[in-house]
């Protein structure tokens, strides 16, 4: 018995919800504007060193999505997983579970979960799917935030999957999902600000027999460079004074943990399915159709596509368009390479994910 997915969705800000496309050319003056510091110096950009085409060769990026004032997590969450119970074909009252990863959630407590929760209780009585008199007794379901950061849309597939599997649960489906307003989180004196988006996706996961499904997953961390990646400003430390929020990051730091773990994980991940008891087939690297992983940056992926011989066209790529959305980055590329075909029915795909913590996550999948 595997879990497999059974419905993708997603939320884009300026589309779906209240919100906008952010341009390389208005980042540009923002950044600008903010006097951001050109990394390795001690003084700011001059204008004619920050363009908008240094930041697509810098990092591939073009656009990113930020919300609207009215819009919060929980609202992107929401949408994200109607979009994704329709495409299974379901409702809510077949959800068994729901985990949301999440860096941004809406508030420390209740969980941006239970908030959506709330949203679609209320949703289906309004709709007069739940009578009002009943809305207690139902979705009472385990429903919860999870933080991994980059890595907490897998972290959140994997609990889901387990929570299936697991002999005791009753329920055939479950939600697992990516959601994050980073636009609210950053610091425009520091030039990372041009990474960041914000969005939703959502997967509904099934248990199922057949070939198809989720085959293996591996989930880990690398703990010693806890300080690679960190948030600012919201936090529940001390401070003298006050702390601007701010993504910050040691990019040097973090380019080479990526550039070290996605050919480890490809490696380990095909591995593990290979001692899987009762497998049909043979994994091999070379048979994997599509490797979709986090959504850094555009520039990540040639070192290794070089050295595992897999040709660059089968990494695929939207963080031109999306920016670096965190926890949501490979839910909605794995979501967005369904819309365009680029996975068919039997095809093998390797979802792979890495954040602060130092994080990391992959899975192995057959559509």
């Amino acid at each position: 018995m595997r879990v497999k997915i059974a419905g993708t969705g997603k939320c884009l800000p300026g589309t779906d919800l209240p919100g906008r496309i952010v341009t390389n050319e208005e980042i540009v003056k923002i950044l600008l504007a903010h006097n951001a510091i050109k990394p390795g110096t001690d003084r700011p950009w001059l204008p004619e060193e920050l363009t908008p085409q240094k930041i697509v060769d810098l990092v591939g990026i073009r656009e990113r999505r930020w919300v609207a004032d009215s819009v919060n997590t929980s609202d992107l969450a929401f949408f994200a997983a109607e979009r994704a119970l329709a495409d299974a074909g379901i409702g809510w009252q077949d959800v068994g579970i729901l985990v949301i990863g999440s860096s941004t959630p809406e508030a420390l407590f209740p969980s941006t979960a239970c908030q959506v929760l709330d949203k679609a209780l209320k949703s289906e009585i309004a709709a007069g799917r739940f009578p009002e008199r009943d809305a207690r007794a139902a979705l009472r379901i385990p429903a919860f935030d999870l933080l991994a950061a980059c890595t907490s849309g897998l972290y959140a597939v994997d609990v889901v999957r387990k929570h299936l599997l697991f002999a005791e649960t009753r329920s055939r489906y479950g939600l697992a999902l990516g959601a994050e307003v980073l636009s609210r989180l950053l610091d425009f004196s520091d030039t990372n600000a041009d990474l960041w988006g914000d969005g939703s996706a959502a997967v509904v996961l099934e248990r199922a027999d057949g070939p198809s499904g989720i085959i293996c997953m591996e989930m880990g961390s690398d703990p010693l460079g806890a300080d690679a990646a960190y948030s600012r400003g919201h936090d529940t430390r001390v401070h003298e004074a006050p702390v601007a929020p701010n993504i910050a990051i040691k990019g040097h730091d973090i380019q080479k943990f990526v550039l070290r773990i996605i050919p480890e994980l490809v490696v380990r991940t095909v591995e593990k399915a290979n001692r899987l008891a009762g497998r049909t087939r043979e994994y091999r690297v070379e048979d994997i159709d599509l490797f979709v992983c986090h959504q850094a940056n555009a520039r990540i992926f040639e070192f290794p596509a070089k050295k595992l011989g897999v040709p660059l066209e089968k990494f695929y790529v939207n963080v031109d368009r999306r920016g670096n959305c965190s926890s949501t980055s490979v839910l909605l590329a794995l979501c967005e390479a369904v819309e365009e075909g680029r996975l068919r029915q039997g095809g093998l795909a390797l979802l792979m994910s890495f954040g602060g913590g130092l994080t990391w996550g992959s899975m192995l999948l057959e559509w």
